[in-house]
């Protein structure tokens, strides 16, 4: 009979002891809640990862596109910054669960998708129609996009070809000045470095005029001395922390202007 009460006593102190390091965790994460979810109705096997405030309100959405590297630690961790600021940030995977280990591999997977543009549209209007469809937690009339790089250039995209999103943030994205923008609704954000080789300067300030052209209050911005992928931690000589903490603070009040 001691003895079960000295077992009994001790379950119960593990498990205490249990609840308070999961409450110490919890705390630590600035409650926000974190999971991958099947967000595409038609190929099950796509999973994003959501990240979202730990609480019963409703929030505004985004959809966030990752690099042509793929759905990496890197954009998991953009989602979790985005989810403590109040947001329901889902990172989509344009590429089915790849995820590339060098430039090469990254360079072939991206233009997989460019080569086959319909599937990617379709993953995109999907996850807006997943966020939208969260009614416990997402306001679904404020849902914009945030891409970078490769996953900037869908951003666009999601703009151009009104996807269903109400402000659009761009980084380093392609584009072309000269598209048809009748059918654009959101509102753009765009953060393109002076130095970037491959996105020409001329070709950004030609982009920046024509919105000006457009109804909405867009904004284009060129950050001195930096070049592509500036707001990339992981990117080595290329990250610049002046152009990426300006372009955060940018792009934090947009959001919050428009959504």
């Amino acid at each position: 009979m001691k003895r079960n009460k000295q077992i009994l006593m001790l379950t119960v102190a593990f498990v205490f002891i249990s609840y308070l390091s999961a409450g110490a965790l919890w705390a630590m994460s600035h409650d926000i809640v974190t999971e991958e979810v099947r967000y595409h109705k038609q190929l099950k096997d796509v999973k994003g990862f959501l990240a979202r405030p730990a609480d019963n309100e409703k929030h505004p959405a985004l959809v966030l596109i990752h690099e042509w590297w793929g759905l990496n630690d890197n954009i998991r961790e953009n989602a979790r910054q985005f989810a403590k600021l109040g947001y329901v940030a889902l990172a989509v995977d344009l590429y089915q669960g790849q995820v590339a280990a060098d430039r090469k591999e990254a360079r072939k997977l991206a233009t997989g998708v460019r080569k086959n543009r319909g599937p990617a549209f379709e993953n995109l209007k999907q996850a807006v129609a997943y966020l939208k469809g969260r009614s416990a937690n997402v306001e679904p009339q404020r849902v914009a996009s945030v891409g970078w790089c490769f996953g900037g250039g869908w951003s666009y995209q999601m703009a151009k070809n009104d996807l269903g999103v109400k402000a659009t943030v761009i980084y380093y994205g392609h584009f072309n000045p000269k598209d048809d923008l009748s059918r654009m609704r959101a509102t753009i954000i765009g953060h393109y470095g002076e130095n970037d080789r491959g996105i020409k300067v001329d070709n950004v300030r030609e982009f920046q005029a024509r919105l000006k052209t457009l109804n909405g209050d867009h904004e284009i911005y060129i950050y001195p001395n930096a070049g592509h992928g500036f707001a990339n931690p992981g990117g080595g000589k290329r990250y610049n922390k002046e152009a990426t903490e300006d372009a955060w603070k940018r792009t934090t009040a947009f959001l919050k202007k428009y959504l």
